[in-house]
């Protein structure tokens, strides 16, 4: 019979390292998913032929949620309504292809996150928006999104809690760039400003062209107030400045036709026009939130109880 010698210590330490790596790696797994997020995320495509710049994917503490333009006050950069929230970010800056405008990158998003229903909070585009700087540095701390302010546009929403911005520019190079966040804030997070901005949502709603009352949002904001008849709401038709008085008598003829339009819609929708109230502004930013053909309107609902 042969002799077999078992080096007892050995085999000790081999199974006790064999038993760590195993241990470890069921804590992994663990710590993986307890730490990366479940953000029930829409999942977005990129840009078609465009190239991926910057890629994240991380939390973040005080990530800014936009829902006003830029601005500076008192030499400190702003906008009315931010909020600072701690959260997960993912987000995606790309360079789009040549012969593509920012145009393109902008809807390309915009109007994909619109058909999957997300609820528009805020957008812009040219001077509506501020100046470029504030967003490339202030906001984003991207230098690359630094160009010109009247190529660009911005862009936020929100769905199950999760919000999506867009941010398209043309630098002065001629270099079009498109940014896409999406953003979850912690739980935490959701409740605290659930309770600050209860009863202070707004709705924008913006056309080159008279046909507001097609909008989709419209039509949500339309099924809100039946779903909610205590629900009542402040219309405001806003315009650019105007050139001259014949064009400013115009706009205010067609701003009120809008008006008629809009309580037609909604009076067939079966809300009261009771429970509505209309203002018009003229001249409510420097230049057209639209660089499409004059005049633009855009509507502000503001939810009231």
């Amino acid at each position: 019979m042969n002799k077999v010698t078992v080096d007892i210590l050995g085999l000790l330490k081999t199974l006790q390292s064999r038993y760590l790596t195993t241990t470890n790696k069921i804590i992994s797994a663990f710590l993986c998913l307890v730490i990366v997020p479940s953000t029930n995320a829409l999942e977005l495509p990129a840009y078609p032929n465009a190239r991926t710049e910057l890629s994240v994917n991380e939390s973040r503490q005080n990530h800014p949620i936009i829902t006003h333009r830029m601005k500076r006050v008192n030499g400190v950069v702003t906008s009315d309504g931010a909020k600072w929230l701690d959260g997960h970010l993912i987000r995606h800056l790309y360079f789009l292809p040549p012969g593509h405008s920012s145009n393109q990158g902008y809807e390309f998003y915009v109007s994909m996150l619109r058909a999957e229903g997300v609820e528009t909070l805020f957008e812009c585009r040219s001077f509506s928006c501020g100046a470029s700087n504030f967003w490339a540095n202030d906001i984003f701390d991207i230098s690359t999104l630094y160009g010109q302010d009247k190529e660009q546009a911005f862009y936020i929403g929100k769905k199950q809690n999760i919000f999506y911005a867009v941010y398209a520019i043309r630098r002065g190079n001629g270099r079009i760039y498109t940014l896409l966040d999406v953003f979850k804030p912690y739980d935490y997070e959701m409740e605290s400003t659930a309770e600050q901005s209860s009863g202070s949502s707004f709705l924008r709603l913006a056309s080159g062209k008279s046909d507001i009352e097609k909008s989709s949002d419209l039509t949500s904001f339309a099924a809100n107030m039946n779903s909610d008849s205590s629900m009542n709401a402040l219309l405001i038709i806003h315009s650019t400045v105007p050139d001259t008085l014949v064009e400013l008598d115009t706009w205010q003829n067609k701003m009120q036709v809008l008006q008629n339009t809009i309580v037609q819609y909604l009076k067939e929708q079966g809300i009261s026009e009771s429970r509505l109230r209309f203002n018009i502004s003229i001249g409510t930013h420097d230049s057209s939130l639209d660089p499409g053909p004059k005049p633009s309107f855009w509507l502000e609902i503001v939810p009231l109880n």
